[in-house]
C-alpha cells in the first residue's frame, strides 16, 4: 500500500487543481508551491525505485509480473513529474526573470496599448516614433510585463518560453 499511496499524491493532486484554478495574482505563489511539490514528489519516486521490494528477485511468474507492472508505474511516473517539473519551472522563470528586452517582446506580441512596435532606449521603454507620452521605465515595463504575462497565461494558457 505504501507505493500506491506514494504514486496517488494526494497533497501534489490538490496543488495542481489550485495551480490550474490560479488567478494573475496568485499564479506565481502557487506555481512555486505546485513545482516544491514536484520536486518532493519526484525524490520520493527516486527513493522507491532504489527500495528492497522492487528490487528483490520473485519466485514466482505472478510475483515476477507485478513487480515488473509496479517498476514501469515508478518509471512512468518519474518521467512525467520531471517533465511537468520543467513545464512548472519554465514557466515560472517566464512569469519572473523578465529583462527589458523580454518585456519589450511580450508588449510587441501581445499590442499592449493597441502598438506592436515598443522599443528599448536607454532605461526606458516606449513607443517607437511617438511622443514621450507612452513612455515607461525599464522596471515598470518589467513589472508591467509579468502581470501581462500572467494575465495571458490565466486567460488563454499563453506561455513565453525562452
Amino acid at each position: 500500500m505504501q507505493i500506491v499511496n506514494l504514486l496517488v499524491n494526494e497533497n501534489l493532486l490538490k496543488a495542481e487543481y489550485a495551480f490550474n484554478k490560479a488567478d494573475s495574482g496568485n499564479i506565481v505563489e502557487l506555481c512555486r508551491n505546485y513545482l516544491s511539490l514536484l520536486t518532493e514528489y519526484r525524490d520520493e519516486l527516486f527513493k522507491l525505485r532504489g527500495s528492497p521490494e522492487i528490487n528483490q528477485v520473485p519466485l514466482t511468474p505472478l510475483a515476477r509480473e507485478l513487480t515488473e507492472q509496479v517498476r514501469r508505474a515508478i518509471r512512468s511516473a518519474v518521467e512525467i513529474t520531471t517533465r511537468e517539473r520543467n513545464n512548472a519551472e519554465a514557466l515560472l522563470e517566464s512569469f519572473t526573470a523578465i529583462s527589458g528586452y523580454d518585456a519589450v517582446e511580450t508588449f510587441n506580441q501581445l499590442k499592449y496599448k493597441g502598438f506592436d512596435n515598443w522599443e528599448l532606449r536607454g532605461s526606458n521603454v516606449r513607443v517607437g516614433n511617438r511622443a514621450e507620452d507612452d513612455l515607461l521605465t525599464v522596471e515598470k515595463a518589467v513589472e508591467s510585463a509579468g502581470l501581462l504575462r500572467r494575465e495571458e497565461y490565466v486567460a488563454h494558457k499563453t506561455t513565453f518560453f525562452k
